[in-house]
C-alpha cells in the first residue's frame, strides 16, 4: 500500500476521532476521565510494537474511535484481524468506521469490556482506558483475586490476561501506577505476569491531548507475555511532534529502577549520590498524614484563639524553611478544646512537615519546613508530617534532627529524586518513606550549617548539604 494511500487513511481516521472529540460532552468525559487518543499520540503507541511479517490477532479495549486498534492494523501484516471493544454506542459506530479503513478482518463490540468473554488470546493489544478511580473491584487472575481501585489499572489487567505467549500490549496510561500504596499489589501482580519492555513518559501535560482537559501525566507502557528481559527501555521526556526512534532513551534493569518492598518505579536509575544513603524509614523516621479533616469537624474551627484551644496547621503555614502561626488567610487557624475528643491532635514537639499536593510544574514537588509546638496542635490532612514513632503512634523527632530533615527534603537532588518517582499531584507518605535519608548523626550537623529560621536560596541550601557529604559519604 502507497505512502499517499496510508496518508489519506490517517487522515480519514484523524479526522473520525476528531469529530468525536468534538461532540463528546465536558460532563461524560468528566465522569469517565475519558480522553481520545490523538493521532500523534496513536502512532508512537503502535510503533511500539515488535515488527512482524506474519498477520497478528489484534484487541483494541475500550476502542473509543477506534484509532488505535486502525492505526496498529494499518502497520500490521496483511491478513490482520483487529477486535474492538466499545461501551458507548456513538463511540462503537465511530470505531467501525476507522477500523473499515485499513481491515477487512475486524468486529465491534458496543458491550463493557467486563461483560465481554474473550475466548482467544491475541497478539498485540492496544488500549486508551478510562482513568477513572473507583470503588476497590477483585478481578480474578491465574495468581489469584487482585483488588483494583482504578478503572485503568483494571483494564490493563484484562488486557495482559487476554494475550498469547509471546504477546505485546501497549497501553497509554496515567502514571499513577508506577508508586503509592494503592497500587502496590497491581504493581507486584505486573511484575510476576509479564516483562515490562519500555515505559516512555509524556514531558507536558498539555501537548499530546491539546484538545481535552487532562491533568495527570500521562505515559506509554509496553510489556510483553514473557520473563522480564534484561533491561527496561526508558523515556524520560517524550513528546508527540516527533517519533519515539528519534527520541532520547537509555536501557536500565528492572531492579536498578524499582525502589523497596513497596516496588515504586522510577522513570530513571538513582542518582549515584545518593546510592548509599538509607531509606527514610530505614533511618527509624516515620511519615504520617494530618488526621484532621476540615469539613468533617467544621464545628472544632476557630476564627479566634479559643480558651483551652489549640493552633491548627495547614499548608497555607508553610513559609519556606519554617511553619508560621498564626497567620493571615482565609483558613481559621485555631481548634477548640473539644477536638481532645476527635483524636485530632498531636503532641508538642518538633516535626518536619511536608505538603501533600504539588504539581510538576512547580519549582518543588516537595514543599518541607520545620515546625516546632511547645503545646498540642492540629495539622490538616493536606499535610504530611514526618515524627520518629510509627503509624499508630505519633513521637516528635529531636529539634536539630528535624531542622536538618527540612533542608535535606528542599535539596533539588531530593526534588528530583522525586520527580523520577511520581506523576501524580499527591506527595505519598508511602514514596517519602523510601527516600534516601542520611543519618540521624548527619542531619543534626546539617542543621547547624545552616539556620531553618533564617531565608536560605535554593543555591545556599544545595551548596551546603553538597559541602557536608562531597557527595561520597553517605553514613
Amino acid at each position: 500500500m502507497g505512502p499517499v494511500i496510508l496518508n489519506h487513511m490517517g487522515e480519514t481516521i484523524a479526522g473520525i476521532r476528531n469529530k468525536a472529540a468534538a461532540s463528546l460532552s465536558p460532563k461524560r468525559q468528566q465522569q469517565w476521565e475519558q480522553f481520545l487518543t490523538p493521532m500523534p499520540v496513536a502512532e508512537q503507541a503502535a510503533s511500539l510494537f515488535t515488527h512482524s511479517d506474519n498477520p497478528v490477532h489484534i484487541l483494541d479495549l475500550g476502542s473509543g474511535t477506534g484509532i488505535l486498534g486502525a492505526v496498529t492494523a494499518r502497520q500490521a501484516a496483511p491478513g490482520s484481524s483487529v477486535l474492538a471493544i466499545e461501551q458507548d454506542a456513538q463511540l462503537a459506530s465511530a470505531s467501525e468506521l476507522s477500523l473499515a479503513q485499513v481491515c477487512d478482518r475486524a468486529k465491534v463490540i458496543n458491550a463493557s469490556v467486563f461483560d465481554v468473554l474473550l475466548d482467544t488470546k491475541f497478539d498485540r493489544v492496544i488500549l486508551n482506558p478510562p482513568y477513572k478511580k473507583i470503588r476497590p473491584i477483585t478481578i480474578p487472575t491465574s495468581r489469584g483475586d487482585l483488588k483494583i481501585t482504578n478503572l485503568y489499572a483494571a483494564f490493563l489487567v484484562i488486557a495482559i490476561q487476554a494475550l498469547s505467549e509471546g504477546g505485546e500490549c501497549v497501553a497509554i496510561i496515567p502514571r499513577s501506577w508506577m508508586n503509592g500504596a494503592y497500587f502496590k499489589d497491581f504493581r507486584g501482580w505486573l511484575f510476576d505476569e509479564c516483562s515490562i519492555d519500555v515505559i516512555a513518559v509524556y514531558g507536558s501535560r498539555q501537548e499530546h491531548f491539546k484538545d481535552m482537559s487532562i491533568l495527570q501525566e500521562i505515559m506509554l507502557l509496553k510489556v510483553s507475555k514473557r520473563p522480564q528481559t534484561n533491561s527496561v527501555t526508558i523515556y524520560g521526556d517524550i513528546t508527540p511532534a516527533h517519533s519515539l526512534g528519534s527520541q532520547s532513551s537509555v536501557q536500565a534493569s528492572l531492579n536498578s529502577i524499582t525502589l523497596g518492598k513497596d516496588l515504586i518505579l522510577c522513570i530513571q536509575q538513582q542518582d549515584s549520590r545518593l546510592s548509599e544513603f538509607k531509606s527514610l524509614e530505614a533511618r527509624g523516621l516515620w511519615v504520617s498524614t494530618g488526621k484532621l479533616v476540615w469539613f468533617r469537624n467544621r464545628d472544632l474551627l476557630s476564627e479566634d484563639k479559643p480558651v483551652d484551644g489549640y493552633p491548627l496547621y495547614w499548608s497555607d503555614n508553610q513559609n519556606g524553611l519554617r511553619t508560621q502561626h498564626p497567620i493571615e488567610c482565609d483558613r481559621k487557624q485555631w481548634v477548640t478544646s473539644s477536638a481532645t475528643d476527635r483524636n485530632v491532635l498531636l503532641p508538642a514537639g518538633n516535626y518536619c512537615l511536608v505538603n501533600r499536593f504539588s504539581a510538576k510544574e512547580q519549582l518543588h514537588r516537595i514543599n518541607a519546613s520545620y515546625l516546632s509546638s511547645d503545646v498540642e496542635f492540629a495539622a490538616d490532612n493536606k499535610l504530611n508530617y514526618i515524627h520518629q514513632g510509627t503509624s499508630r503512634r505519633t513521637m516528635p523527632l529531636d529539634s536539630d534532627v528535624a531542622r536538618g530533615l527540612t533542608l535535606w527534603l528542599s535539596t533539588t537532588i531530593i526534588d528530583n529524586w522525586y520527580r523520577q518517582i511520581s506523576g501524580s499531584t499527591q506527595v505519598n507518605a508511602t514514596d517519602l518513606r523510601q527516600l534516601p535519608c542520611p543519618s540521624k548523626e548527619q542531619l543534626i550537623q546539617l542543621s547547624r550549617l545552616l539556620p531553618t529560621d533564617i531565608y536560605a536560596s535554593q543555591s545556599l541550601i544545595d551548596q551546603t548539604v553538597g559541602g557536608l557529604f562531597s557527595w561520597t559519604k553517605a553514613g
